[in-house]
């Protein structure tokens, strides 16, 4: 299914100065956990009205799905990482290919410095050619090559152009930063449901953390299912 980023645009006047409270980075730290990065500790969510709309997310299945599964995560993240490549296939596979669940991602960068914003954008970038997923597989598949450059906007060129996109066009985009905001205001979405790390799964509003397997994703949503007429 078409990626839901064009809507953004309708809802992001709501929300222009939200993404103000989110100009610092936080470090990053592994724990047993297998929360990769934490965004500080947890707290009330942010007092900036109501909820920020879903559809700043970008979007795999059908609206009307009875379930709904939201990931925040951090293309930097590597447990996240594991997640893309290991778990939500098999979720698309059974659930949102089925119409049983509409799964959203959400931008939640976490990491220090601007790489994780940049990757974000670039898939962002990528979804103007049509090709948002493949591109977000891409940067999950291959983050330790390019999070390790200085400057990865080459590599992201790369990645297009593997693809078979307009390399030069996506390197455009991302220059102009034309969907900074955009993903400011996933991360601020984040930040009112109290999101503190990566990855973070929230199943019909029933949070889970970590690098969850599908079997754990399984459960969650068949008692969702369950509840459904």
């Amino acid at each position: 299914m078409a990626s839901s980023q064009s809507k953004f645009y309708g809802t992001l006047g709501i929300i222009a100065l939200a993404g103000v409270a989110l100009i610092g980075y936080v470090a990053t730290r592994e724990t047993p956990e297998a929360t990769l990065a934490t965004a500080g500790p947890p707290g009330a969510p942010l007092a900036i009205g109501e909820l920020i709309p879903l559809d700043v997310g970008v979007t795999k299945g059908s609206e009307d799905a009875p379930v709904t599964v939201e990931e925040y995560a951090d293309y930097q993240c590597p447990y996240c990482g594991m997640v893309a490549r290991l778990t939500v296939p098999t979720l698309v596979e059974r659930y949102v290919d089925t119409g049983k669940v509409r799964y959203v991602f959400l931008d939640f960068p976490v990491h220090p410095g601007d790489k994780s914003y940049l990757a974000a954008e670039a898939a962002r970038c990528a979804g103007d050619q049509d090709a948002y997923w493949a591109m977000h597989d891409m940067l999950f598949g291959r983050i330790s090559e390019w999070s390790s450059r200085r400057d990865p906007r080459r590599k992201f060129r790369d990645y297009a152009e593997a693809i078979g996109l307009d390399g030069g066009a996506l390197k455009d985009c991302v220059n102009s930063r034309k969907y900074r905001d955009v993903v400011l205001t996933n991360r601020t979405r984040g930040e009112q449901q109290a999101v503190n790390s990566t990855p973070t799964f929230f199943i019909n509003g029933q949070r889970v953390t970590g690098a969850v397997g599908f079997d754990q994703l399984a459960e969650v949503i068949e008692e969702e299912l369950s509840k459904s007429p």
